[in-house]
C-alpha cells in the first residue's frame, strides 16, 4: 500500500444570481473578483490578458485545483491547438502546440515548447511531468516565442506561476480528496508575515492510493495504477526598499505507476502478420502476440480488455523520480529602470521501468536510470510600463550536464538471440544490452525587446535574440553486460568504433519577432506578427545500431505569420479572441523508422532532419456570463500540416518504404477544442452551490500509410468529459463531488512497437469519481 496524496479541493466560487440575494453574497463578491481583468507576465512584464498581442490561454491556479488537473502535462487538454503525447506511458510528456512538437522518447532531447517554473527553463520533457499545486496561474503562449524565451520555443512557452505570500497575508488552505481507485490527495498552504517586509508561503502536496488501481495485470496478478508523490515548496519573499526578494526552495519525489500498455496481436501462426491486421484492423482474439509464438501456452491479446483495463503487461511500469531546485530573483527599482535577476539550480533524478513488449515474458523491457543538473542565470533590465517607449533588455547563460544508463531486457527474446549468439555466444541470461553516455549543453543568449506608442492606439513592437549554443556527447557505450565491463573500455561493443563522442553547434543564431497592433476601441485589439523560433539540434540519445544513428541533427526552425483579435463586449460580459496563422517550417525534426541491421525484418528508430513544410490554422475563444453567475466558454483550433519538401523516407511496420514528401505531422489533429459551463446560485445567506462541466476533443492524432500501421500504429480521435458541484460557505468550508471522463470513454493515447518484434497500445483512464472536502482561511 502506497501513501501519498494531495488535494483534492473544491473552492469553485464564482457568482451567484442576484434575484436570489437582496445583498451582495460571498459568491458575487468572488464573481466579482473572477471577472475582473486578468493580470499576465508574458512579455516579462504585468499588462492585462486583453492587451497582449500573442495567441495566449490562461488557466488559474484554482480552476486547475477545481478541474482535477493533477499533474503539468494535463494542462494541455484545457487549450486548443494543443496535445500532449504521452510517450512510454506517460514518463515523458510532450507537448505539442499547432503541430510543432519533439517526436522522440529520450529523455536528452528538449521539447519544441520551452517550459518555465517561475522563470526558470526545463531542460527536459521528464521535468515538465510533476505534480501541481498551489499555483498562481499557468500561462500558454502559442507560436514561436524565442525572440524573449529562447532556445526551444518554436512550437511556444508554457509559464507556471507558483503562489507567494506579501508582507501582511496569513492566508491558508487545506484540501484532501478521495476518489476511485482508494486515490487521495492531500494540499496544504500557509502564508505566514515575518514583519513588516517579509512573508514565507509554504505549500505541500502528497498525492496516494490506499492500494487499487485502474489496471489489472494479469501476468503479475495485482492492479496496477497508484500515484505516489510528494512535493513541498517554499517561497520566502522580502521587500526592502526598492529591492524585492525571492527565494524559492523545492523538493520532489514520484514514483508513481505510469500506464501499462495493452499488446497488440498481430501475427498468424507462421509468424506472418495476420489476415486482420493485413486488412487495417486488429482481431484481438484470433491474431498472436509474438509472446504468443514463442510459448503457445501463454494467454493471448484476447485475455486483455478493450478498454486498457485487463492487460498482459507485467506490473513493471513506474517512475523513480526526484528533485531538489532552488531558485532566487532579485529585483531592484530604480525608477528609471528595473534591474532583475533570476538565479536557478535544479538537481533531477529520472528514473523509469516500462514493459515495452506489454506481455509475460521479457522481450523488450526498459529500464532507465538519468541524472539532470541545470544551473540558469538570467540578468533583465527594464524601463518602466507606462510611457510611449517600453523596453527591456537581457542576457542569459545555461549549464545543463545529463548522464544516461539504459538496460533492455530481452532474455525471452528468440530474434535476438538468434542474432547475438552466433556472434558473441550469448545465451538467453546474457541479454541485458546496456546503453551509456553523457552530454553537457551549454547556452548563452542576449535578447531585446521593446513596445513602441505610434499612436495612442498603435503600437508596434519588436524582440531580437541571439544564441550561442553547444552540445557535447561523449563516451557514448553500448554493448552486454555479460561481455562488456560496462562502461570500462576494452570489452566487446556491439558497434566497433567503441567510445563514441560527438558535437553539435547552433549553426543559426537569430530569432526573434515584429508586431503591430491596433485598438479600434478600448475594448478590442487587431494584431499581425512575423515571427521566428528554433529548436535547438543535438545528438540522438536512443539504441544506436550503428555510428551513424548518433550523428548530430540540426535545429528546427518556424518562420510565423499571424493575425489575431482580442475582444470585449457587452461590458465585459462576452469575450472573443481568435488568431490565423500560417508556419514555414523548415528542417523538421522527427523519429523516422529504419530497417533494423541487427534485427532483420524489425525496425530501429532514429532522429533526424526530414524536410521542410508547412502548417496552417486557427483558434477561436469565447467567453460569455449571459446572467449573473452562469458561465459559458468554448475553444476551438483548427490545423493544417503537410510536408511539402523532403528526399527522405521512413518505413511502415510493413517494411514499405514511404516518402516524407506529402505527409502530415502525427499528433497534429485537425480540429480540437474544449467546451464548458458553470453556474453558481446562492442556497442560504452564507452558502452557495455551483454546478459545473466541461467537455475537450480532438480529432485523429496519428494517420497511418498503409493498412497494416492503420492496424498497428493509427491513433484515433477522442473526446472526455469532466464534471463537478460544489458546495461552499462563507465561513471558508467547501465539499465538492466530481467525476473525470464523465461517459467512460475507452480511448488509445499511443500506438507502437518495441523494435524487436511486439506491438502494443496505452489507454486513458476511465470514469473515475470523488469526493473533496476544502477549508480556505
Amino acid at each position: 500500500m502506497r501513501v501519498g496524496l494531495a488535494i483534492g479541493a473544491s473552492v469553485f466560487a464564482m457568482m451567484a444570481n442576484p434575484v436570489l440575494a437582496q445583498e451582495v453574497s460571498a459568491a458575487q463578491e468572488s464573481l466579482a473578483a473572477e471577472d475582473a481583468p486578468i493580470v499576465v507576465t508574458a512579455q516579462r512584464r504585468e499588462q492585462n490578458v486583453q492587451d497582449v498581442p500573442i495567441a495566449i490561454s490562461v488557466v488559474s491556479g484554482d480552476a486547475l485545483q477545481e478541474q482535477r488537473v493533477r499533474t503539468i502535462d494535463q494542462i494541455g487538454q484545457q487549450v486548443s491547438n494543443t496535445q500532449i503525447y504521452q510517450d512510454k506511458g506517460g514518463s515523458q510528456p510532450n507537448w505539442t502546440i499547432r503541430g510543432v512538437s519533439l517526436f522522440d522518447f529520450n529523455v536528452n532531447n528538449s521539447p519544441s515548447t520551452s517550459i518555465f517554473i517561475d522563470e526558470v527553463y526545463q531542460p527536459s520533457s521528464v521535468m515538465g511531468s510533476g505534480g501541481i499545486f498551489d499555483l498562481e496561474r499557468v500561462e500558454v503562449l502559442r507560436g514561436p516565442q524565442s525572440g524573449l524565451y529562447g532556445r526551444n520555443s518554436v512550437g511556444g512557452a508554457v509559464q507556471i506561476i507558483s503562489r507567494e505570500a506579501r508582507p501582511g497575508d496569513n492566508d491558508g488552505y487545506v484540501n484532501l480528496d478521495y476518489g476511485s481507485w482508494h486515490r487521495y490527495r492531500l494540499e496544504a498552504a500557509q502564508s505566514v508575515s515575518l514583519g513588516d517586509n517579509t512573508a514565507v508561503r509554504l505549500a505541500v502536496l502528497n498525492d496516494g492510493s490506499f492500494g487499487g488501481g485502474w489496471q489489472d495485470s494479469v501476468t503479475g496478478g495485482r492492479d496496477w495504477g497508484e500515484p505516489d508523490r510528494l512535493a513541498v515548496r517554499g517561497i520566502l519573499r522580502s521587500e526592502v526598499g526598492a529591492l524585492t526578494a525571492r527565494l524559492k526552495l523545492y523538493y520532489a519525489r514520484d514514483k508513481s505507476d505510469t500506464v501499462l500498455a495493452t499488446a497488440s496481436g498481430a501475427y498468424s501462426p507462421t509468424f506472418d502478420f495476420c489476415d486482420a491486421v493485413l486488412a487495417g484492423n486488429l482481431d484481438q482474439a484470433n491474431c498472436l502476440t509474438l509472446a504468443q509464438l514463442i510459448d503457445p501456452t501463454l494467454d493471448g491479446a484476447g485475455a486483455q480488455s478493450d478498454d486498457g483495463t485487463r492487460v498482459l503487461s507485467q506490473p513493471i511500469n513506474q517512475l523513480d523520480n526526484e528533485e531538489l531546485s532552488a531558485t532566487l530573483n532579485l529585483s531592484v527599482d530604480l525608477g528609471a529602470v528595473t534591474i532583475t535577476s533570476i538565479t536557478g539550480y535544479t538537481d533531477f533524478d529520472f528514473g523509469f521501468d516500462f514493459d515495452y513488449d506489454a506481455s509475460q515474458l521479457n522481450l523488450g523491457g526498459w529500464t532507465e536510470q538519468a541524472g539532470l543538473r541545470n544551473f540558469n542565470q538570467e540578468l533583465r533590465i527594464a524601463s518602466p510600463s507606462s510611457g510611449d517607449f517600453r523596453w527591456q533588455a537581457g542576457i542569459l547563460y545555461t549549464n545543463y550536464r545529463f548522464n544516461e544508463f539504459k538496460e533492455f531486457n530481452w532474455t525471452d527474446n528468440p530474434l535476438l538471440f538468434d542474432t547475438f549468439n552466433p556472434i558473441f555466444g550469448l545465451d538467453y541470461q546474457d541479454l541485458f544490452l546496456d546503453v551509456t553516455y553523457r552530454q553537457k549543453t551549454r547556452y548563452w543568449g542576449v535578447y531585446g525587446q521593446f513596445d513602441y506608442d505610434i499612436t495612442p492606439d498603435l503600437t508596434f513592437s519588436a524582440s531580437l535574440r541571439y544564441s550561442d549554443e553547444k552540445t557535447t556527447y561523449r563516451e557514448g557505450r553500448i554493448g552486454f553486460q555479460s561481455i562488456t565491463s560496462f562502461p570500462a573500455p576494452g570489452g566487446i561493443d556491439l558497434i566497433p568504433v567503441g567510445a563514441m563522442d560527438r558535437d553539435y553547434s547552433l549553426g543559426d543564431h537569430w530569432t526573434g519577432s515584429a508586431t503591430l497592433s491596433y485598438r479600434p476601441t478600448d475594448d478590442s485589439m487587431l494584431y499581425a506578427t512575423i515571427s521566428r523560433g528554433y529548436k535547438s539540434g543535438g545528438v540522438p540519445g536512443g539504441f544506436p545500431q550503428t555510428t551513424e544513428d548518433t550523428i548530430p541533427y540540426d535545429e528546427e526552425f518556424v518562420l510565423n505569420f499571424e493575425g489575431g483579435f482580442r475582444t470585449e463586449w457587452l461590458d465585459r460580459a462576452l469575450q472573443v479572441n481568435g488568431s490565423i496563422f500560417y508556419y514555414d517550417h523548415d528542417d523538421i525534426q522527427a523519429f523516422t523508422t529504419l530497417p533494423s541491421t541487427l534485427t532483420p525484418g524489425q525496425f530501429a528508430f532514429r532522429l533526424t532532419n526530414i524536410g521542410s513544410g508547412y502548417n496552417f490554422g486557427g483558434e477561436l475563444e469565447v467567453v460569455a456570463r449571459p446572467v449573473w453567475g452562469l458561465r459559458l466558454g468554448a475553444s476551438i483550433g483548427y490545423l493544417e500540416t503537410k510536408i511539402t519538401d523532403s528526399d527522405k523516407v521512413f518505413f511502415s511496420f510493413d517494411n514499405q518504404a514511404i516518402p516524407w514528401k506529402g505527409q502530415r505531422l502525427d499528433y497534429a489533429p485537425t480540429w480540437s477544442g474544449n467546451l464548458f459551463v458553470s453556474y453558481t446560485a446562492d442556497v442560504s445567506e452564507t452558502s452557495n452551490l455551483t454546478v459545473a462541466g466541461d467537455y475537450n476533443f480532438r480529432s485523429r492524432l496519428r494517420y497511418a500509410q498503409t493498412a497494416v500501421d492503420e492496424a498497428l500504429r493509427g491513433v484515433a480521435g477522442y473526446g472526455v468529459a469532466n464534471g463537478r458541484i460544489t458546495l461552499e460557505d462563507d465561513a471558508g468550508w467547501s465539499v465538492s463531488l466530481w467525476t473525470k471522463n464523465l461517459f467512460d470513454k475507452a480511448y488509445v493515447s499511443d500506438a507502437s512497437n518495441d523494435g524487436v518484434g511486439s506491438y502494443y497500445r496505452t489507454f486513458g483512464e476511465l470514469r473515475s469519481v470523488g469526493v473533496a472536502m476544502g477549508f480556505r482561511w
